[in-house]
């Protein structure tokens, strides 16, 4: 066997040991080179979610700002809407005052509505007859009738009152319980009655109700019976 000096041994150490701290050194180094990348990543990514935060901060400003110009335009509209309003019944009760001072309220107003809700809400499939003012004898005595608007199966009897009251609602409630001595050829029709005025106070309302009778006054935009479901709910009762 080959006796090995302890020179040979040491130089073959210091070899081997010279290998070793070269290949710590590539590991060292390719170590150094992945923790930059890694740090350079990293930075990238910090600038990119400061940037994203800044867009996003913005972007919360802008929709801040977006929501107070809707409130805003949101204000407007509805003042807008009020002004509106007011200015349709302002021009409504305008209307009503010079339809009252003319005569005219009965033709211009109460009977063209009354035609329309005969087919709107009262469901007449036809009319076969609308008359305005018609005047008639009976038991010695005359009587005027404002409108009559006649379906197939009712008829409707409408009234029209500047200034209605709670008499003048009587009144008529009892007028209509005539009509039929007045119009026999109507007989077994239902009748229906119709008070109508440019306003109608709430307690004229309230005994139009009591007595059976429909009020219609004005509304938004046209007239409209204001206690129609009170009264149908008191007929399906």
């Amino acid at each position: 066997m080959a006796y090995v000096t302890t020179e040979e041994r040491v130089d073959r150490l210091e070899a081997v040991f010279g290998q070793f701290m070269t290949e710590m050194a590539v590991i060292n180094r390719r170590a150094d080179e992945r923790n930059k990348a890694a740090d350079e990543r990293l930075g990238r990514f910090e600038a990119e979610m400061s940037a994203f935060k800044d867009e996003m901060s913005a972007f919360k400003d802008e929709m801040s700002a977006f929501k107070d110009e809707m409130r805003a335009f949101k204000d407007e509209m509805r003042a807008f809407k009020d002004e509106m309003r007011g200015s349709k019944r302002e021009l409504n009760q305008q209307w009503g005052a010079l339809a009252n001072k003319l005569g005219t309220i009965v033709e211009d107003v109460v009977a063209p509505n009354l035609r329309r809700l005969a087919v709107e809400h009262f469901r007449f499939p036809v009319i076969e007859d609308f008359i305005v003012r018609r005047s008639r004898r009976h038991g010695g005595g005359e009587t005027e009738f404002d409108t009559i608007v006649v379906g197939p199966t009712a008829v409707v009897l409408g009234e029209a009152k500047s200034s209605p009251t709670r008499q003048s609602a009587e009144e008529f409630a009892a007028k209509a319980g005539r009509f039929f001595d007045f119009f026999p050829e109507y007989q077994g029709r239902r009748l229906i009655a119709v008070l109508g005025s440019w306003a109608m106070p709430g307690p004229v309302v309230e005994r139009l109700t009591e007595l059976g009778v429909y009020a219609m006054r004005m509304g938004e935009d046209t007239m409209e019976l204001v206690n129609a479901a009170a009264l149908e709910a008191k007929g399906r009762s």
